[in-house]
């Protein structure tokens, strides 16, 4: 998702008054400008994709905390919070579809260890995929 869409999301939140959607938008628009600033020019799409995960995690860590502290207001804004937030990542690839990207990585590059295989798969697929899965299936692949 660029920067342009997240905006243009961001002004329909405000007119349809969707408080959660507007607050989810202002937190990752706010890291994106921050990130502009540290790069001293714009976002990649790549980069903006792990600045939205990064408030998922982040959202998923507060949402811990408030369910061990038993604050059932807290939860159920922070559910909706994290809904809105993962609906702005690039849809997720299954295991399945994870482990024919990884064996046409290997054929392609025919990489034997593990490093290169994560980090092309990184480059072709940042954000659509679980780490330790794409980690565990790549060492499966690799073995054989």
């Amino acid at each position: 998702m660029t920067e342009s869409e997240l905006r243009e999301q961001l002004t329909a939140a405000m007119r349809c008054k969707d408080a959660m959607k507007l607050r989810a938008l202002r937190a990752v628009v706010a890291a994106i400008k921050n990130k502009a600033i540290e790069l001293r020019g714009p976002v990649p799409e790549r980069e903006i994709t792990a600045l939205i995960q990064r408030e998922v995690k982040q959202c998923r860590e507060t949402l811990d905390f408030a369910r061990k502290a038993e604050r059932a207001d807290q939860i159920t804004e922070h559910e909706q919070l994290l809904a809105v937030l993962e609906s702005l990542l690039p849809a997720g690839m299954s295991e399945a579809e994870l482990r024919e990207a990884i064996r046409a990585i290997v054929a392609e590059t025919g990489a034997g260890g593990i490093g290169p295989v994560m980090k092309a798969l990184g480059e072709r697929y940042a954000g659509r995929y679980d780490g330790k899965t794409a980690s565990a299936l790549a060492r499966e692949v690799l073995a054989g």
